[in-house]
């Protein structure tokens, strides 16, 4: 990973472009399991989220520029739930903590409740969609 200037997308959170990204194909930008201090603003390019099960991998989803990755470990304080690979040369924009934690607390506390109940949401039904592709119970 390098540092790259890029332009900030219109639905970009104002984060410096210093905590700009570069990576390549193939790059893997977290592993599932880790824990996580950083979400991750896509600002050009294609990202695989995925889960592995053994020697399974599971293609979870694809996300591109404007899509936000990584705030599930950072909305639940949980581990990383997923693994994040490049499919193609991506610039990124670093997204710490501390500076979601500020996002957060400048809207309304519902939001907060709401976010954490669909970010619980969304780990469970992942969970369950990986153990029926792979036929576990």
């Amino acid at each position: 990973m390098t540092s790259s200037p890029a332009s900030t997308p219109p639905s970009a959170p104002a984060i410096p472009a210093a905590d700009d990204l570069s990576l390549a194909a193939g790059d893997i930008l977290f592993h599932e399991g880790e824990q996580g201090s950083d979400a991750y603003v896509i600002l050009d390019g294609l990202m695989e989220i995925s889960r592995r099960v053994g020697t399974a991998e599971i293609l979870l989803s694809t996300c591109g520029s404007g899509e936000i990755i990584g705030e599930m470990a950072l909305i639940e304080h949980m581990p990383r739930s997923a693994t994040a690979r490049a499919l193609k040369p991506t610039v990124l924009r670093r997204l710490p903590q501390a500076e979601f934690d500020q996002l957060l607390a400048s809207a309304d506390p519902a939001l907060g409740t709401l976010l954490t109940r669909m970010a619980h949401i969304i780990r469970t039904l992942t969970d369950t969609i990986v153990r029926q592709t792979l036929g576990v119970r």
